[in-house]
């Protein structure tokens, strides 16, 4: 049984839902309950902060809640925020268990209208947008045709999402969405919010890849920021 007719089936006894989120929040990923992030990016975030301070964040291609997750040491201690992510169960799962976050399923890009995502599983780091990285991940990930479903996506702008909300200021901004980086940044009008710090995902794998990079690190510097921290594909910028 797939996870969503899992989670359908469910439906109709809820204590098999709540155990088999605890089980992939909790138990499944027990290693990570003390630090959430690939390569402590956390760590670096909470370092720049006084340490009873309690912050605000966004996180978008969120993912999961405690594995891989940038965000995860931040909310444990105190602070809180926006998580979003284009996959339903994913969003399920911060629901369970990050009931001071806010936590939407949308997926975001630099419009509102219907695009392709390319989805590779119900919880899967890799589900995609762009087209681009979808070949990456043939060629470096060994997935194959068969395993990839494309289905049609209504997208939304951040900033629809930052008025409803009035967010003005964040503390730190994650941004991890498989190669649709740039379609988000260019849309944010850095004058009318104020971010901290910022972690966005860059793999530079070819030469399109390469080229959104230098777009997002040009935008980012016209914007009065600086790279302070690099994380294996894992860029940190702050405020200058």
């Amino acid at each position: 049984m797939s996870k969503s007719k899992f989670l359908n089936f469910s439906k109709k006894y809820p204590f098999l839902k709540k155990l088999y989120f605890t089980y992939n929040v909790y138990i499944r990923n027990f290693k990570f309950l003390k630090n959430g992030s690939q390569f402590q990016e956390d760590k670096f975030i909470l370092q720049n902060f006084p340490e009873k301070f309690k912050g605000s964040y966004l996180d978008i291609g969120c993912f999961h809640p405690t594995r891989h997750n940038n965000t995860y040491s931040l909310y444990k201690k105190g602070w809180k925020g926006i998580n979003i992510d284009m996959n339903p169960l994913s969003i399920e799962l911060f629901k369970f268990c990050r009931s001071r976050d806010t936590n939407l399923n949308l997926a975001i890009s630099n419009d509102n209208s219907e695009k392709t995502v390319y989805f590779l599983g119900d919880l899967n780091t890799q589900n995609t947008l762009d087209y681009n990285q979808l070949n990456y991940l043939k060629k470096h990930h060994n997935v194959k045709e068969e395993d990839i479903l494309e289905k049609k996506i209504q997208t939304q702008n951040i900033n629809s999402v930052l008025e409803k909300f009035n967010l003005k200021n964040i503390d730190f901004m994650n941004l991890d969405v498989e190669g649709h980086e740039i379609e988000i940044l260019s849309t944010i009008n850095f004058s009318k919010i104020n971010i901290n710090f910022l972690c966005v995902e860059m793999i530079n794998h070819n030469e399109d890849s390469i080229e959104k990079g230098k777009k997002i690190h040009s935008y980012l510097t016209e914007n009065q920021y600086k790279v302070v921290k690099k994380f294996d594909f894992n860029y940190i910028y702050k405020k200058i």
